[in-house]
């Protein structure tokens, strides 16, 4: 066996608090963000677009150069219907609006441009954090951002500047949750950690062909004109853990050569007559159990071959068939795909 992964689509809404203390924070990230990116994409076999975007503002000479209200206007979103904090110019890098990460949450669940069939996370990036030693913390605006986070089927992952325990946001939404101080390196791993989590694998199964044995039993090697023979299909499943369901015969006769039909005669006529006509039904081949059969049964279903007419030639019976497979494993043993 072996296993393939489809490239899947990521969609990574890292949003960024701006107030002050933030800014080592945005410097970091923009440092190791390229390298990061580049690393996900050769390890994971995933179509990854990530978008970075400031609470009511930016952080100049980072990956954070557009503002999460001004994306989604521009992107045709009703200013009317989002539910974040605005900014006012004469609170500066002091306004509240710059840490509302509720409302930037459930602003970018609601209304950002997710690709079609395109797993969803949000990396929300702040001074105090989801926790409850934030005193300006809005229990009522988490929880809209968790039921949004929820509805739109996002993964929300946190980072928090002060210390505090998170609440459920991250939890909630299956999401992992960091906290300061991150140096380069841990800036890089919690990056490739989100990334990680945020990509699922959609796997298949490329599984050996199995089937079961087929086998003409015939005790004439060749036939004269106008003879019938009695011979058998016999079909034998080999495997401990296999059923083989419906289990179909299909007979021909064609010729050696160029493995075609044979002929008919001058008259129309058939030269070779096989009997019962196709399909020959055998139904279920149940697993061989080693404990109590010495060797595998085989089943058999009696067929006739009749000769007509006097031209001579070689030719065979062709076998086809059809069937379907069904696995069974015992809770003991242990598959490696």
């Amino acid at each position: 066996m072996s296993q393939k992964n489809t490239i899947n689509k990521v969609d990574l809404v890292v949003i960024i608090d701006t107030s002050s203390p933030l800014r080592d924070d945005a410097d970091t990230i923009s440092k190791v963000a390229e390298d990061v990116i580049e690393n996900v994409r050769e390890s994971y076999p995933c179509d990854l677009q990530i978008t970075w975007l400031g609470i009511e503002g930016i952080w100049h000479g980072t990956p954070f150069s557009r503002t999460l209200r001004n994306y989604l206007i521009n992107g045709g979103v009703n200013e009317s219907e989002l539910t974040g904090l605005k900014v006012t110019r004469s609170n500066g890098r002091n306004d509240p609006a710059r840490r509302d990460g509720a409302g930037a949450i459930a602003d970018v669940c609601n209304h950002f441009d997710w690709r079609l069939g395109a797993n969803r996370a949000i990396f929300y990036l702040g001074e105090l954090g989801i926790s409850s030693d934030n005193e300006s913390l809005n229990l009522d605006q988490w929880e809209k951002a968790i039921a949004a986070a929820k509805s739109a089927v996002v993964t929300v992952h946190s980072y928090r500047q002060s210390s505090g325990d998170d609440v459920a946001i991250s939890t909630q939404t299956g999401g992992l949750s960091f906290s300061h101080p991150l140096d380069n390196q841990g800036w890089s791993s919690a990056l490739l950690s989100v990334v990680a989590a945020s990509f699922t694998p959609e796997s298949y199964l490329e599984i050996d062909k199995y089937a079961p044995s087929f086998e003409l039993i015939c005790s004439q090697p060749s036939l004269g004109a106008n003879q019938v023979e009695t011979a058998a299909i016999a079909v034998t499943n080999k495997y401990s853990n296999i059923t083989f369901r419906d289990v179909t015969v299909f007979l021909s006769a064609v010729t050696i050569d160029e493995r075609t039909p044979v002929p008919n005669l001058p008259d129309e006529i058939p030269p070779i007559l096989l009997q019962p006509n196709p399909p020959i039904y055998f139904g279920d081949i149940n697993p061989y159990n080693p404990d109590i059969e010495p060797v595998p049964t085989t089943t058999i279903r009696p067929i006739q071959i009749e000769t007509r007419g006097s031209i001579s030639g070689e030719f065979w019976l062709n076998i086809d068939y059809s069937y379907s497979a069904e696995f069974s494993v015992n809770k003991q043993e242990k598959i490696v795909v």
